[in-house]
């Protein structure tokens, strides 16, 4: 199987091949991480001898976002372990620069990573090459992003691969049992599967894997560190916009294409009956943002960027977030929050970073990428499901409308955050307990 996977993409490879300059020389995105994914200009520093080298991948921003607190715990309780992260994503690797290359007070001064770079593109020759350059005494992947000829190439060189924070969705199941044979195979080449859910477990096992490799340790988004900001903090954030008594702050998180026509909406028809109504929505693509003002500005609504701001001397109606790494710490200052990629079929996104801070929280009917978090929340009382435009206004205006509502629902919501917490604890211990780290 593995023979004939080889082959598909080899062929695959010759047939684009052709085509790459283009994409090298017209998509911008594109070129940021081509060569260093074929393993041309990747930069890696050999490891040093007798020291034990790390190599932990992400997929994309969610990815790299989730693995905050899993490095840092990591390299906080193992200091000389040498750290090399990789990301798939210019974005992904844009957010891992950040969050993780830089140094952090962990008793001391120290660097989260040791290297940063791009993970190869799944041939062969790309796998060996900068496998060779990193030289990993282990692999730790998060959550997805499993190719073939990676783990055949890491099994063949006797390196451990461990998959942590795995989730397996119901329509990926269905996807891998109709070549069960071949998946199973796959998925047994991982020395460890640390799930999130006794459900994922459960799927994973229809697999054929091997029981005693699938363990179910928790979900390490419970651990994402929560901003540090202080009284002061939060009121220098309210002065940056224009957020004075009598003001009340809608943020919508992670937006996607569709939902900014709904929101713009919903903002006009809330905006009649509070007159003090701010909108702060950060799309998960900031370069969206000049086309969303354009759209706002013909629906006679104002819109202005947050890095503009400070020049601006006029009020707007919605401020656009135009940075990236910015939303979770803007979650501080709302009174509501809603999370993007919801209400069009994009899965959700993290509905924690709102709860980290006491917030209500409002999604819609798409929730499938945090499908236990949601869930939790609703059944705690700290969210709100929202199918509809009308639906949205509706219960965001019960929100607005009651001091008594918001307090409850953010008292519930940072329950279901704090009260979940020790997933990277347990991944950790079974990393020790394999001699991994």
């Amino acid at each position: 199987m593995i023979f004939l996977y080889k082959t598909l993409t080899n062929i695959l490879f010759i047939i684009v091949l052709p085509f790459l300059p283009f994409v090298y020389f017209f998509s911008e995105k594109r070129r940021a991480n081509l060569l260093p994914r074929f393993g041309i200009k990747t930069c890696f520093v050999p490891k040093q001898p007798g020291k034990k080298r790390i190599w932990i991948h992400a997929l994309s921003v969610g990815e790299v976002i989730s693995a905050v607190p899993f490095v840092r715990t990591l390299k906080g309780q193992h200091k000389d372990l040498d750290i090399v992260f990789t990301a798939s994503t210019k974005t992904g690797y844009d957010m891992a620069e950040q969050l993780l290359l830089k140094e952090v007070l962990l008793k001391g001064k120290i660097r989260l990573l040791d290297q940063l770079g791009y993970f190869p593109f799944d041939l062969g020759c790309c796998v060996k090459k900068i496998s060779r350059q990193i030289e990993p005494d282990a692999v730790v992947l998060i959550e997805t992003d499993l190719w073939p000829n990676f783990l055949y190439e890491m099994k063949k060189s006797k390196v451990p691969v461990v998959l942590i924070n795995a989730r397996l969705s119901k329509r990926s199941l269905k996807g891998y049992l109709f070549f069960k044979n071949f998946s199973s195979m796959f998925f047994s080449s991982l020395t460890m599967i640390m799930a999130q859910t006794p459900l994922d477990k459960k799927r994973f096992q229809r697999l054929g894997i091997d029981t005693g490799k699938i363990m179910v340790v928790g979900n390490i988004k419970f651990d994402q560190p929560r901003e540090d900001l202080d009284k002061g903090g939060i009121e220098d954030m309210k002065d940056q916009f224009g957020v004075q008594e009598g003001i009340q702050v809608f943020v919508a998180g992670s937006t996607h294409e569709g939902e900014e026509k709904i929101l713009c909406r919903v903002y006009k028809k809330v905006k009649k009956r509070f007159p003090g109504f701010l909108m702060i929505l950060a799309p998960r693509d900031p370069k969206r943002c000049p086309s969303i003002q354009s759209y706002f500005l013909s629906k006679d609504v104002h819109a202005a960027f947050w890095s503009t701001m400070d020049i601006s001397n006029a009020n707007p109606d919605i401020v656009l977030v135009d940075k990236m790494g910015e939303l979770s710490r803007l979650y501080a200052i709302c009174d509501v929050a809603f999370i993007g990629g919801s209400m069009v079929r994009q899965g959700g996104h993290n509905p924690l970073e709102p709860a980290a801070f006491s917030k209500p929280v409002l999604f819609g009917s798409d929730m499938s990428d945090f499908l236990l978090i949601s869930s939790m929340l609703l059944d705690h009382g700290g969210a709100k499901k929202v199918e509809s435009e009308q639906k949205l206004i509706k219960e965001l205006e019960t929100i607005l409308g009651s001091r008594q509502v918001r307090q409850h629902m953010g008292t519930r919501s940072f329950e279901v955050f704090s009260g979940n917490c020790g997933a990277v604890q347990r991944i950790i211990k079974n990393l020790e307990r394999l001699n991994i780290v």
